[in-house]
């Protein structure tokens, strides 16, 4: 199978700081179909992440736009999958966004910091010796580590804080320690990430910055399914009904000005009803938490678009709604 790979067309770029990216003009990015290699790839587990699901994405993606905006980014499966030239990243989960700028900055000390733990013989005991660290007492590559340490040994890949802010997922029962990195990725990932603007912020600082020809991709903690049970929403922080509003008005404000948009949220009459007015599609998904592999339910995600896919028009600028 062949997937989407960017290829910067031309570029005029002004840098002012390792985290500001200023183009003047644009910069178009186009997709072409050619063979990818396995790096770079999300180096941690995420729940709810959309590496299974590429293959269904990859003919919805743009196939030009300007400057790639991935708030809410968690694992980042969809950038590094379109690996584009000149991108925006980021996130409100401060442990994350800084791990990637770490591995962005200070890969080698990084890995420095992950040998020691890996050598390390798993255990609950060493688990929550990690995570009960407070993280605001280590230095950032410290932080960093134990970041990637606490993602691959705790239950699924899960992400959750308690009122304090305190990391609060329970040890994954691993016998032997997990692998926790690959060198080669961490090498690719770095390579993508030395022109990349990393944030720290909200999904509102992106979609305010995001300008016409500007392609944005949101995927947001998802609206809960009354109907399924345990984990409904594997996601970050909780995000209620209102958030989901208030993130649709944003999207529409965002599709006036000319954005590329597209959205992942789960298949449900309140998200339906939000995007209405768009092109949606349907997309069957896994759903990953569950400690039994077997009962890991399939279920609908859906994929809001606020252009027509390339695979339907010669002209991907070409924006039309449902």
């Amino acid at each position: 199978m062949q997937n989407l790979r960017v290829k910067l067309v031309s570029t005029t770029r002004r840098s002012q700081g390792r985290d500001e990216i200023l183009l003047e003009p644009p910069v178009e990015q186009t997709a072409e179909l050619i063979p990818q290699s396995r790096y770079p790839q999300p180096f941690v587990k995420w729940a709810g992440g959309k590496s299974q699901l590429l293959s269904q994405m990859s003919d919805f993606l743009p196939h030009h736009f300007d400057l790639y905006f991935e708030p809410f980014v968690g694992g980042g499966a969809v950038f590094f999958h379109l690996r584009p030239k000149r991108a925006v990243i980021s996130d409100a989960n401060f442990e994350l966004i800084n791990a990637y700028r770490i591995i962005r900055d200070d890969l080698d000390s990084l890995i420095a910091e992950l040998d020691g733990l890996q050598e390390k013989r798993i255990s609950r005991r060493l688990y929550e010796l990690h995570r009960k660290k407070s993280p605001d007492k280590l230095s950032k590559v410290e932080r960093a580590a134990r970041f990637i340490f606490l993602n691959k040994t705790c239950y699924n890949g899960l992400y959750r804080v308690n009122r304090k802010g305190d990391f609060n997922v329970p040890f994954g029962k691993y016998s032997r320690m997990p692998k926790l990195y690959e060198r080669a990725n961490l090498n690719e990932v770095t390579k993508i990430l030395d022109s990349t603007e990393i944030e720290y912020a909200g999904y509102e600082t992106a979609l305010g910055r995001a300008s016409e020809g500007d392609f944005v991709y949101l995927d947001p903690p998802y609206s809960p399914d009354r109907n399924s049970q345990g984990f409904t929403s594997y996601t970050k922080e909780s995000f209620s009904e209102v958030d989901q509003t208030r993130l649709a008005v944003r999207f529409k404000d965002s599709d006036r000005r000319g954005c590329l948009l597209m959205l992942s949220n789960s298949d449900t009459r309140h998200v339906r009803a939000l995007y209405s007015e768009f092109r949606i599609e349907r997309l069957k998904a896994g759903r990953m938490i569950n400690c039994i592999g077997s009962e890991r339910m399939g279920y609908n995600e859906l994929l809001v678009l606020n252009y027509r896919p390339p695979v339907e028009t010669p002209n991907p600028w070409v924006k039309g709604h449902r």
